[in-house]
């Protein structure tokens, strides 16, 4: 593959799916709604892909230091720094240009986005649990920006549901990143605010938010706004064993050293991953 296409990071974009969650949890599945929220799909790939160009541009030293990021197109010299400064304001273009064309509300999310995930690259990430903190919230982003598209309202619990599961994610992403580290027999990771002794608290941290994101989605199902919708809102309930299996195999496999990158990134190429995925399709429509 293109260096150039290797620093957009598209494999990355299954992320920006999440765009997705306000057509299924309001149940919008008509093609107006469908084409916007795909829209809004790469509007954030495209903003995201600037956010990747700009962070390896910050971080090419440390990531040159890296035992797997030391490959990234700019790290290794495939790419010049003024190559990535004429990427970023083409694929910012791009990002404003699909947004705008869906709704200025849309473009307004993406932009809160953008200065969030550029003020993370510059700061944050250097921060301990702040940058776990920002990473759950720009998932969230994700879902939000789903739903404005769309023009949906967003239940209170679902956002909070988001919040918790997507700090969890985070967190197991942040000890995987420190257990690969580790194995370079360095005590700190390069450019973050973290040790190998942080690890225990980590995995801590994630297990805490996993299955307080569980009991929030348990709530969520018996809200007025969920059994609104469904005929048979009971059912949904049967989600929540599922979420605690895979949450809790996640959190093992991290902790065995099975899972040594993006939990996201790492559920798309795991089999059990897509079974559970599907379990939880099949428990949605059947509570239709």
């Amino acid at each position: 593959m293109h260096p150039a296409l290797r620093a957009l990071r598209i494999h990355q974009w299954c992320k920006n799916l999440l765009v997705f969650v306000p057509v299924v949890s309001s149940q919008h599945y008509d093609a107006v709604s469908l084409l916007t929220a795909l829209a809004a799909f790469f509007a954030f790939s495209f903003a995201a892909s600037a956010v990747y160009v700009f962070n390896d541009l910050v971080d090419v030293e440390s990531d040159r230091q890296h035992p797997a990021k030391c490959d990234r197109p700019f790290a290794r010299g495939d790419l010049s720094a003024s190559t990535g400064m004429v990427m970023i304001p083409v694929l910012l273009a791009a990002a404003f240009a699909v947004a705008a064309a869906s709704s200025w509300r849309l473009a307004a999310v993406v932009a809160v986005y953008l200065a969030g995930t550029t003020l993370y690259s510059l700061a944050l990430k250097r921060v301990m649990l702040i940058d776990v903190i920002a990473l759950a919230v720009f998932y969230t982003l994700r879902v939000a920006g789903g739903a404005v598209a769309i023009a949906v309202p967003i239940s209170e619990w679902l956002v909070i549901f988001c919040v918790f599961i997507f700090f969890a994610l985070a967190t197991v992403k942040r000890y995987a990143e420190i257990a690969v580290w580790r194995e370079t027999g360095r005590a700190e990771l390069a450019g973050r605010d973290y040790n190998v002794a942080d690890l225990p608290a980590l995995l801590a941290l994630a297990a805490g938010a996993a299955f307080s994101a569980v009991v929030v989605f348990a709530l969520y199902t018996r809200s007025d706004f969920v059994r609104g919708l469904y005929s048979r809102s009971e059912l949904m309930l049967a989600i929540c064993p599922i979420l605690i299996y895979w949450l809790s195999r996640l959190l093992l496999l991290a902790h065995r050293g099975v899972l040594t990158r993006d939990p996201i990134l790492f559920a798309l190429s795991d089999w059990v991953s897509w079974v559970t995925a599907a379990l939880v399709a099949a428990v949605i429509l059947a509570a239709i």
